[in-house]
Formats: C-alpha cells, structure tokens, sequence
C-alpha cells in the first residue's frame, strides 16, 4: 500500500453527511513542503481532466509570485479521494493512495500542476508544460527537490487549501464510497463545462474501446491529455454498428435511435447515444462505480470498430480516384479540394497521404453506409462482416448516382455530409456489391 502523512497546517475539520451516507469530508490546509511529500505518491487519474499550461496556472503563478499569503483565500486548492484517512497526533493524517482509479488528486489538478512547475521552476530554473513531465521529474528528483527546498524555503510562505473524501468506519462504507466516487468527481469538475466524453471516460463506458483499440491508435480518452485523435470521432464511429443493432431491433426499446447524419454533423449526439447504450441496466453491470460491459453482443459489435477506423483511411486516400472513375470530371478542380497539399490520413493506419486535402464530408456517406455490410448471427448473439470494408475492392463500389448527386448540390462538402439522400445511395452502393 502506497500511503503518505499530511501534516495539516490548521486543526482539521471532520465533516459527516447529515443524510446518513457513509462518507466523510476533512478540510483543513497544508504547507509546500507536505505537498512536495504528497505529489510523491498522489496521481491524478481519478480526475477526468489533465492539467495544462493556461490561463489558469499563469494565474496561479502570479499569485504565488506577488501575493503568496493571499492563495489561501484565492485557491480552493486540491480534493483528495482516499480509502484510507488515518488521524494521527500532532495534527497529521495518513492517507492510502494506492487504487490510482478511486483515490489521489480529484479535482484541484491545475492548482497541483501550477504550485508544482512553479516549484521546479523556482528550484532548478527549468520550464515544464506537460503534467506527465512534472510528474516524471518529481519521481526521478524527489530528494534534491526537498534538499533545495529546504536551503529555500523561506521563500515559498504560502498555505494550499485541501480537502479529504474518505469513508468512514461503519460497514459497507468502503463500497458507498467506490459507488459515489466517480459521480462526485464528475459533478466537482462541472464547474469548467466537463466534456460528455470525459464524463463518460470517468465511468468507464468506453474500456472496452480501450481494451481493443488503445495498442494501435493514440487517442483522447482524457480531456487535457496528449494524443493524435479525438475520442468523440472514435466513439461516433463506433456507434455505427450500435445503430445497425438498434436498426434490427437488437438493442433495448428504452434506447433511442440515432440519425447516421450526426456521425458526420453532431458527433455530441453519438457521444450521448454510445453513452446511453453503454449505461442501460441490460448491457453493463455497475461497480465501484463504474460500468462494466457485460453484454457479448454489444462486444462483438464494438470489435467492429478497427475496421471501421482502418476503411476510413482507406476511403480518405482512394475517394479522389473513386471520383474519377465515375465521372469525367477532375476531384482536383472542386473549389472545396486544396489541390496543392497531401492529406493525412485522420487515424494513422498507413503511412500513405491522400493526394488532396479536403472534407471529409465528400465520403461520409459512404462510410456510414457500411452497416449494410453488417449482419447479425442469432445463435452466437454476435455482430459480424459480411464482407470486411478494410478489404474490400474499393473498385467495386458504383458511385456514379453518388457523383451526380455531389453535383446537384454544387460540390458543397457540408451539404454532402448531411444530405440524407446520399446516405441512402451509400446504403444502396454497398447492398450492390453484397450481390
């Protein structure tokens, strides 16, 4: 067990809930050199958010600059969730941080990450941006940062407000406290507008995507956090296959439908639909707070999902051709297409750049249209491939009423991406190379 002594600089103040849930609040505040201490075993993965260098942390910068006796009264400070709040003399408590999913640093992570980089900054003139670099440079420097601070630390006069959730001693305390966690983290950072996908990440309605998908894509999951691709574009693919099931009558009558145009147009309505799916009572289990896919079929359809990411890049590389092929117009010469700039591919499945840079609006369509290439095996209670888009000879698709209708609304790439009349052809151009 990970666990680290708070020397408090105020008498702590115990507060328990006047509506008999077994959690308690400790507030009191604590000084630089017992957050150093705490920093050395504290983590921030509870937080749906990571830290960065803003407007904020500058902020908090000047305070502890020009004003550090006023960041008491400025700063709410840091909230910590533990299982364990041991109250020992001399005003200390021992605090367990082990379970980095329930307990450590759950809200104040700008005001941890700026008093932080301000200290590395003060004690060995070096600049980070990254919470991951502060927190690597804390393991790795540890005893030369309380060495230096101590030689200095008359220069840091300030009081660091923070608050403790914990269970109390009653039976079943430890088990009220992992089912609330979650949502209390949740509702304290609410305050800055918290993504639906961070919400989200925070109960674990997208582990499963991670589980299958995290070893090959470099995504978003956590709002702040470095990556190449955003979790909502990931989780508004992977609705795709949850719509044909809902579509088939597959998914519970409670859920409600979602329009393929939002792929393209409203991915916060996919991120509210996935989520919905995700949370209902038939298909997750929750526990400690979290939501546990229990669902195989729900599974099988999710795992989809790479080949879903894979055909995207395809298409994004192979559209401009498919255009030609089907018209004796030039893609190149649309007023929408940048002729003079190569295109990456938008989830790094190839190496490959598409010959244009353009909107994605042109073929979304068509990738919506892939659920007709999906079916559903009754005795194993599992979504497949009928035939697997990322294979598919792109060759075989007919989209020459496809083109036309482009031309209809004059190349306009917005109009394409929510026309509900190219969804449709898309459904028809992949039902014509199913026969």
């Amino acid at each position: 067990m990970k666990d680290v002594i708070l020397k408090l600089n105020h008498a702590n103040s115990l507060q328990t809930s006047n509506e008999g849930l077994k959690i308690n609040k400790f507030i009191s505040s604590i000084s630089p050199l017992t957050f150093i201490k705490l920093l050395k075993e504290a983590d921030n993965k509870v937080n749906p958010r990571i830290a960065t260098v803003n407007k904020i942390t500058r902020s908090i910068h000047e305070t502890l600059e020009t004003s550090p006796e006023l960041f008491w009264y400025k700063s709410k400070g840091i909230l910590l969730a533990t299982e364990t709040c041991e109250l020992l003399d001399r005003n200390r408590v021992r605090v367990s941080l082990s379970n980095m999913d329930y307990e450590g640093i759950m809200d104040g992570g700008h005001n941890t990450f700026a008093i932080a980089i301000y200290l590395i900054e003060k004690l060995f003139d070096k600049k980070i941006k990254k919470w991951e670099d502060s927190k690597n440079f804390w393991d790795e420097n540890y005893d030369e940062i309380i060495k230096r601070f101590e030689e200095r630390k008359e220069e840091f006069s300030f009081s660091i407000p923070v608050e403790i959730i914990t269970p109390n001693d009653e039976d079943g305390a430890v088990e009220e406290f992992y089912d609330f966690i979650s949502e209390i983290c949740s509702a304290r950072n609410n305050n800055v507008q918290l993504k639906e996908t961070a919400k989200g990440n925070q109960v674990g309605y997208y582990d499963y995507l991670k589980e299958i998908l995290d070893d090959e894509f470099d995504i978003i999951w956590k709002t702040g956090d470095a990556g190449k691709i955003k979790s909502e574009d990931v989780i508004s693919l992977a609705s795709l296959s949850l719509i044909f099931m809902k579509n088939r009558g597959l998914l519970p009558k409670d859920i409600k439908s979602l329009n393929k145009i939002s792929i393209y147009s409203q991915k916060s309505k996919c991120v509210d639909f996935f989520n919905s799916v995700m949370s209902h009572e038939d298909i997750s289990t929750e526990d400690k707070g979290k939501h546990v896919l229990d669902s195989n079929s729900i599974k099988s359809a999710l795992n989809l999902t790479k080949d879903i990411l894979i055909f995207f890049d395809r298409m994004f590389i192979e559209f401009p051709n498919l255009y030609h092929n089907a018209t004796p117009g030039k893609f190149g010469r649309i007023t929408a297409v940048d002729n003079k700039k190569k295109g990456r591919v938008p989830y790094f499945t190839t190496d490959k750049m598409a010959d244009y840079n353009y909107s994605y609006g042109f073929f979304y369509p068509l990738i919506s249209g892939i659920t007709s290439l999906m079916d559903y095996d009754d005795r194993n209670e599992e979504v497949y491939w009928k035939t697997n888009p990322k294979n598919l000879d792109l060759k075989r698709l007919e989209l020459t009423q496809y083109v036309n209708i482009i031309k209809l609304v004059n190349f306009d790439p917005q109009k394409i991406g929510k026309g509900d009349v190219f969804y449709k052809e898309a459904e028809s151009v992949f039902e014509k190379v199913l026969n």
